[in-house]
């Protein structure tokens, strides 16, 4: 018998128990900070701040455990800052930096590309209401963080997906604008009428 094979079963065994770790806590990464984000979407600030809390808790267990496994778990943290970026658009009216969420760059850009997204959900929600230079502020923040990634092109091996999030970026920048374009020329009809 190979003497080398037990101590190698034995190994990857450890790795196989970590990788389940890490997927775990991926899972409820991704969950909790998808929750946090829907809270926000209906003003349940208390919610998001508390689902934000026990999301920031996963991530530093997470953390801990993915040494080596970083792979696995690029979502949860993509998500998380997502999360943390759309919370701190929403209760401060900036983004925040990678440093100040604590996530390395490449899950906080994927995760700042996604947060396009949300706030364009934030800007139509704005719209309905009839705030529209709260849904202007909204599409302002919108089109800034495309500006500033717009000239950036990177290898997906090194940024996975970053292209496709741009061009999706793109998409609900113009859907957006028409929207609020439209609606704004409605409102000087209005006032012209009075």
């Amino acid at each position: 018998m190979v003497r080398d094979t037990v101590k190698i079963e034995k190994r990857i065994m450890e790795l196989e128990s970590q990788m389940e770790r890490v997927m775990a806590l991926s899972r409820s990464v991704i969950r909790t900070s998808g929750k946090s984000m829907t809270a926000m979407h209906v003003k349940d600030a208390g919610r998001a701040k508390d689902l934000l809390a026990q999301a920031s808790r996963m991530v530093s267990e997470l953390r801990s455990a993915e040494r080596g496994m970083e792979h696995y778990s690029m979502q949860a943290h993509q998500e998380y800052a997502e999360a943390m970026i759309l919370h701190s658009v929403l209760g401060r009216g900036k983004i925040p930096t990678a440093s100040e969420i604590g996530e390395a760059e490449i899950p906080y850009l994927l995760g700042l590309m996604d947060s396009v997204g949300e706030l364009k959900r934030e800007a139509f929600e704005s719209m309905r209401a009839g705030r529209l230079k709260e849904a202007s502020r909204y599409y302002a923040i919108m089109l800034d963080i495309y500006d500033s990634t717009a000239h950036f092109r990177f290898a997906n091996s090194i940024v996975p997906e970053f292209r496709r999030k741009q061009d999706v970026a793109r998409i609900q920048l113009e859907s957006a604008i028409s929207e609020l374009v439209s609606l704004e020329k409605q409102e000087q009809a209005r006032k012209g009428m009075i």
